[in-house]
């Protein structure tokens, strides 16, 4: 018969931990209900933070020196995004609706000699202005996440959990940059990115997806975030 674990937090005092904590809940669900899609209400986002509070709670060893806050936002946020990740089946056919749009943007820039407009766009993929317009909203839903994943795991910068408006603006200029910086590699380079941060596919599913080897995808993905940290001033941090 196993002994009592000796970090298991007790049942009273993990309720005090959980309940002095619904506030970060709240906080993280703000933060993210307008960059997720519309199918979840502040009130599911908060019910499925909880949850995730929750196993924050029981799984938490003080011992290790790591603050309850800390790692209890990584969870809860990652118990809401994997939720909508996990209701939705947009994310896929996103990337293939942004590798659609993007190739036919590159062969009309061609013959045109110029950027096309997104009427010409439509026009070529056989789409009225409605469905264009669709399909695109569908692709930007989970955009902000996804780069949001890219900045946290990529270049290993902490999710910004203030609501000092300060804070929220600095937030902001740096989510431009990294939009700005991941739209200047190359094509390829950008699908790799989504094919492994915002689709969450291992080194072997993206070779085989993109007919290279899993080294090769490694090189990639190396290279990449060596351009992104470079170009917004991280490198050698």
């Amino acid at each position: 018969m196993k002994g009592p674990n000796p970090y298991q937090q007790a049942e009273s005092d993990l309720e005090s931990l959980v309940l002095s904590h619904l506030g970060l809940v709240k906080r993280i669900a703000l933060h993210l209900r307008p960059r997720l899609a519309s199918f979840m209400d502040l009130d599911e986002l908060i019910q499925v933070g909880t949850i995730g509070l929750i196993e924050a709670a029981r799984s938490f060893v003080a011992a290790k020196g790591v603050p309850f806050e800390h790692f209890a936002h990584s969870r809860v946020r990652g118990a809401i995004i994997d939720e909508v990740r996990r209701m939705s089946n947009l994310p896929r056919s996103a990337v293939a609706i942004n590798k659609q749009h993007s190739e036919e943007v590159r062969q009309l820039s061609s013959v045109l000699g110029r950027e096309p407009s997104q009427a010409e766009v439509a026009a070529a993929l056989g789409k009225d202005m409605d469905d264009f317009q669709e399909d695109r909203r569908k692709a930007a839903q989970f955009h902000t996440v996804y780069l949001e994943d890219v900045a946290e795991q990529a270049l290993s910068i902490p999710d910004a959990s203030s609501s000092q408006p300060e804070a929220q603006v600095e937030e902001s200029e740096f989510m431009e940059a990294v939009v700005a910086a991941i739209e200047a590699l190359p094509e390829r380079d950008r699908l790799v990115m989504a094919l492994y941060y915002q689709e969450e596919m291992n080194l072997k599913e993206i070779g085989l997806t993109l007919n290279v080897t899993e080294s090769r995808v490694s090189q990639i993905l190396s290279a990449n975030i060596k351009k992104l940290r470079k170009t917004l001033g991280f490198e050698g941090s």
